[in-house]
Parts: C-alpha cells; structure tokens; sequence
C-alpha cells in the first residue's frame, strides 16, 4: 500500500504541474462566475438603457374598453401606457418614434369580424417592446361582461384562474426537484467521465515512453495500477469541489435569489445527500478509472487510445442516458434498473436520492453491487497489466488478452 500511495502522490503532482490541468480548471471556474453573474450583466445593460422612452401609446378612439385600458398601468408590466382617444396617422406615429416620444403604439379599431390591435414600432428585432395581446383580450372580455349585466363580483370570479394543484402518491418528492437531480446527473458523468479517462492516458504514457521499465523495478504492477488510479482520482475530486465550492460562493454572492424562487427547490441538499453524492463520486470514479485502466494497459501506441477507449465511451454514455431519461418518470420501473447497474449507478442514485426516490434498501443493494464490480474489474486490470506491461508495439488482440489473464502471477 506504501508503494501505491507513493505512486499516487507523484501522479497527482504531475497532473497538477500541468499547464493544460491549470488552463482548464481557470477557465471552467471562470465560466461559473461569469454565468451566475448573466442576471446581473443583463440587469447592467438595462440600467445604462433606462434613459430610453419606454412609454406605449394606445390609441382607442370608439372607446371600446369604456376607460379600462388605465387599468394597464396598475399591472405593473415594465411599461408606461399613454391612453388616448385621439387619431393619429402613421406619419405621426412615426415621428413620435423617431424622435422616441414612445417606444410603441398600439392603436384600437372595431372591425366587423371583431377588435383588431394595430401594433406600430420602428423595427420589429430583439429587445423590441412586444405586449401580450391576451391582456387586452382579458379586458375586453370584462368590457362585455358589464354589458350583459354581471357585477364587478360576477366578473372577478368568472374571471379568477383555476386552482390546479399536483400531489404525488408515491415515490418522488418535489418535482421542482427535478432540475436539481439532472443537473446533479450531468456533472457527475462529466467529473466522472473527464478523470476516468486520464488513467488510461496516463498509464499508456508510460509505456510508450518506457518510464515503466524504471517502475517495475521499485514498485509492483498492482501498485502501478491502484497508484495511478487514485492519484489522478485525487486531483479530480479536488477539481469537483473547486468547483462545487465556487459555484455555491458565486451564488450566494451575485446570483438573484428570487429568480429561482418556485423552480428549483434546494430544501433537500442536506448533509445525507452530500455524503450519497461523495460515495457516488468516488465509487463511479473507481469504476470507470479501473476499465480504462485496463484499456490502457492493452495499448501499445498513445494513436490507438482514442479507438480503444471509444467503447468504453459508449458504456458510460448508455449509464448516463439511462439514468438521465429513466428520472424524467420516476414511477418508471426503469428508475431501478438505473440505481442497480453498476454502469449507471453513480449518476442514477444521487439524484434519486435527493427526490426521495430510492429505498434504503435499493441504496445498500446498489453501494454492494457497484464494491463488487470494482474488485472485479479491479482484479482483471491489474492481472492483464501484470502480463502486458512490458507489450511494447503488439498489438493486443482478445485472444492475446485471454492468454494473459490465465498466466499466473510471478
């Protein structure tokens, strides 16, 4: 175990010595700062704006509305409403534009198929003044209701949204969860997949550049192996709470709270979840950080790494979709098949468990199965790099790989 620790400690400052491992990490955290500060660059471009004229002028010269349309700017909609019963030609509205009078005008007529709302504006192009037309449709609708002899009362309750409410009985917790849980998902196959795939890297590096004949001279091949694995394992959970830790400070201090608020329900981030999402993390890693362990001892050549890998790629890819697709229905007997199979386990289970999807039961079954799997791969890694280490140029084919793993240790 020595030895191990030995070799992870050297693999995990040669990674963080690298300049591509420093470029990296300053540019994802970079990014993370600026997009949880997008809500306040747009909040900035509309602050040097705010000089610009953001008043409507609705034209309504019948009346139609019988004075309703006052009743916009109590709406609070982020416009200024001029309500005239004045007529305008369209080189007047034009100039008012021009010389930005108004931001818009919209101008009432009764036609004999109904009421048409002339929208006027200089250009119709992003960041241009749109107002929903179903607002005045809602106040034409109150317009005839008075008509036909309803009370302000009658009026309001007719006109008063339906009560729609969602209740889960069984498994599930919160669907404002859900964004959580997939985007909980995503950046475990990312942490996971992006680390796993530099032990190959590494391992066949050195073969390459017969750094291993110096090795196996101090260190055995198993050493080699768990060495590698958890050096680079180390510097990759490093990188996860560098970046979990930037995100969560960025958030406190730039990000709207109120943006989110009925949309993502963070209530379930407890210490529980952090410790499951740990576990997930580490156990994943080791999965995935062994199989490409074992595609790297098996090449000869850094060129056929990106072919050989790309199976495996797959692999983690079906893992990821399976548990991704299988949380948008989490009544879906797919949910467990995910939270079992080692593959897509460690995406799966964190997220489940956040909506409170997942028995205690299926929990343990799932940490056990996954244990397992590792020690299998594991064991199998480390025999065929026991017997491929010094393969140099070969090409290695699966019956050459049979061969290997049936010789016996020396």
């Amino acid at each position: 175990m020595k030895d191990a620790l030995i070799v992870a400690r050297f693999t995990a400052i040669e990674a963080v010595k690298k300049k591509s491992f420093k470029i990296t990490l300053a540019i994802i955290l970079l990014g993370i700062i600026i997009a949880f500060n997008i809500p306040n660059i747009i909040k900035l471009f509309k602050d040097n704006d705010s000089n610009k004229n953001d008043t409507i002028l609705v034209i309504d010269q019948k009346d139609i509305y019988k004075g309703l349309l006052e009743n916009l700017n109590s709406m609070e909609l982020g416009y200024k409403f001029e309500i005239t019963k004045d007529s305008k030609t369209s080189n007047e509205i034009k100039d008012l534009l021009e010389k930005d009078e108004i931001e818009a005008a919209i101008d009432i007529t009764e036609e004999t198929d109904g009421i048409k709302l002339n929208y006027l504006t200089e250009s119709i192009g992003f960041g241009s003044v749109l107002v929903d037309e179903s607002i005045f449709t809602e106040l034409y609708k109150v317009v005839k209701l008075g008509e036909l002899g309803l009370s302000e009362k009658d009026i309001a309750y007719v006109n008063a949204p339906l009560l729609f409410e969602i209740t889960e009985l069984g498994e599930g917790g919160s669907i404002n969860l859900l964004g959580v849980a997939m985007g909980l998902c995503m950046v475990l196959f990312f942490a996971i997949f992006y680390c796993a795939n530099q032990v190959s890297a590494s391992i066949t590096q050195e073969k390459t550049s017969k750094i291993i004949d110096t090795l196996i001279t101090s260190v055995s091949p198993r050493s080699i192996v768990v060495g590698k694995t958890l050096g680079i394992g180390l510097v990759g959970l490093m990188e996860v709470v560098a970046v979990i830790t930037t995100a969560f400070v960025s958030y406190k201090l730039f990000f709207p709270k109120d943006i989110l608020t009925g949309i993502i329900d963070l209530s379930n981030v407890t210490f529980g979840f952090v410790l499951i999402s740990i576990i997930y993390f580490i156990l994943g890693y080791t999965l995935y950080a062994f199989i490409y362990a074992l595609c790297g001892s098996l090449i000869s050549k850094p060129e056929d790494l990106g072919q050989a890998s790309g199976l495996i790629s797959i692999v983690a890819l079906i893992g990821f979709y399976l548990a991704y697709f299988s949380m948008m229905n989490p009544a879906s007997s797919l949910n467990k098949l995910a939270s079992l199979l080692p593959i897509s386990s460690p995406f799966s289970v964190p997220a489940r468990f956040i909506t409170r999807a997942i028995s205690i039961e299926i929990l343990l079954i799932s940490i056990i199965i996954l244990i397992l799997s590792i020690a299998l791969i594991a064991y199998c890694a480390i025999k065929i790099y026991s017997s491929a280490i010094l393969n140099y140029g070969t090409k290695v084919d699966l019956k050459t790989m049979i061969e290997m793993f049936k010789q016996k240790d020396n």
